[in-house]
Formats: C-alpha cells, structure tokens, sequence
C-alpha cells in the first residue's frame, strides 16, 4: 500500500503486472472491473476514497434492473423521448471506497449508467461533460450511436482527466465540475482524475475515475493514463463475446 504521489515507473510497472495477472482468471466483465477497482484502492489506499470502473454498452443491451432505474433517470430529466435501445449508456461496472456500501455498484445512487444521449444533456453534467472532452471522446460520437448513424471518426482516447482541486475547479460556464460538493467534504477530495480505453472492435470504451484525497500534479496523474487501456486489453475477450453482466 502507497501514496499515488509517491508513486513512480516502478511502481505503477509492479501494478500494472499484478492487474494483467489477476484480470486473466474472470469470465464476465462485471467481476473483471469489480476486481480492477478493489486492486486500485487496496494498492493505494492511503490516497484514495473512491475509485470506480465505467463501461458503455447500447441501452438494449443492459440487464432489466439497469433499464428501469435508467429509464426512471431519463423520466426525472425530461429526456425519456430520445431514449432507445441503441442509447450509449455509460455504465457503472465496478467500485471500491472507503465506505463500505461503495463496494457494489447495485448501491449507487444515481450513477449506475449515465444515457449519454444529446449533446445538451452530457453539457448539462459538469464532470461527464469535462470527462470526455478531456479523455477526447467527441460529441459528435456520441451523438451518433444514440441516432443509429455511423460515426465519421474512429474512437481514440488518449488524454487524462485531471480535476486539481475537486472543492474550487469550475468549468466554462462557472460550474463546479465535480457538483457532489457534500462527498468531496466528508472524503476530504482534492485531486480527481481519470483516464479511459477503447475496445477494439467495439463501439465501447471504459473509463477509470479516481477520487483523491491528496493533491497530484498533472504529471503525476498522467501516471495513470495506461491504466484504462490495461483493463480494455485484458478484458476484450469478455466484450466480444458478451459476457458483460453476472447473471446474464
């Protein structure tokens, strides 16, 4: 266990071998990203209070429980009408915290998939907003899974995600980025960053996001960034034959 400021290349080398071991054994996506997360907190548990594992899928796609508490979201936010099976849906995969009803994702309230269906309603959530643009997921392929239309470029995510200050960072429009305020109190945030991977052969990409409870320079973030596309290699198998949700 180590600060993720103290961290260096032989550090995050011994992690990122250790991760490609363990994520070998899983036959469903599910417990793969589970497992991921649990390794990322119990590696560097002195910094972290949250770390969670994001993946899209198509609405359709999804287990019932996830569509129904989806859909309910879409209801209390007025965008049920451009909701369909092709929706991108980011979808919360796995989760470790420092509490323990933040080990399991059927916990989550309110984050276990975010519709990803306009470009008004990912502008209208600071973090997701800020997320993609800085990880370089275009609007514009988003939008067009939702519609059903080919996308004119291929997906490549390739920046990190850095929020250095989770209490005082604000977006363009004046915004907090990370609107959650009451948690980034209680856990003590300061650093929030994240990086993602695509699969290959797949319209999905997942997305790593990691809540700190010390402050990290952007390099120090930028650590990281292979983090996601570890976890998107390892587990390619498990998307390409659709072994996604336990149960399923």
């Amino acid at each position: 266990m180590s600060k993720i400021s103290d961290a260096n290349y032989e550090t995050i080398r011994a992690f990122r071998n250790k991760a490609q071991e363990s994520l070998k054994q899983f036959k469903v996506l599910e417990e793969a990203a589970q497992s991921f997360t649990d390794l990322i907190y119990q590696e560097f548990e002195e910094s972290i209070a949250l770390v969670r594992v994001y993946v899209t899928f198509p609405f359709g796609k999804l287990p019932s429980s996830n569509q129904t508490r989806i859909t309910n979201l879409a209801t209390a936010k007025q965008i049920l009408p451009i909701l369909n099976e092709k929706s991108t849906i980011l979808s919360l995969l796995g989760t470790h915290g420092e509490k323990a009803a933040w080990n399991n994702r059927h916990n989550s309230q309110g984050h276990i998939g975010i519709p990803l269906v306009s470009a008004d309603f990912i502008d209208s959530i600071p973090m997701v907003s800020r997320l993609l643009k800085e990880m370089g997921v275009p609007l514009e392929w988003v939008t067009s899974q939702n519609t059903g239309m080919e996308a004119k470029n291929t997906l490549n995510i390739a920046s990190v995600f850095y929020v250095p200050d989770a209490s005082t960072a604000l977006d363009q429009r004046g915004r907090k980025i990370i609107p959650a305020q009451d948690f980034v109190k209680a856990s003590g945030i300061k650093t929030v960053f994240g990086s993602g991977g695509t699969y290959l052969m797949s319209n999905s990409f997942a997305t790593i996001i990691v809540f700190c409870r010390e402050s990290l320079t952007k390099e120090q973030a930028s650590q990281f960034l292979s983090l996601a596309s570890l976890f998107t290699f390892a587990t390619a198998r498990l998307v390409l034959n659709g072994k996604i949700f336990v149960g399923n």
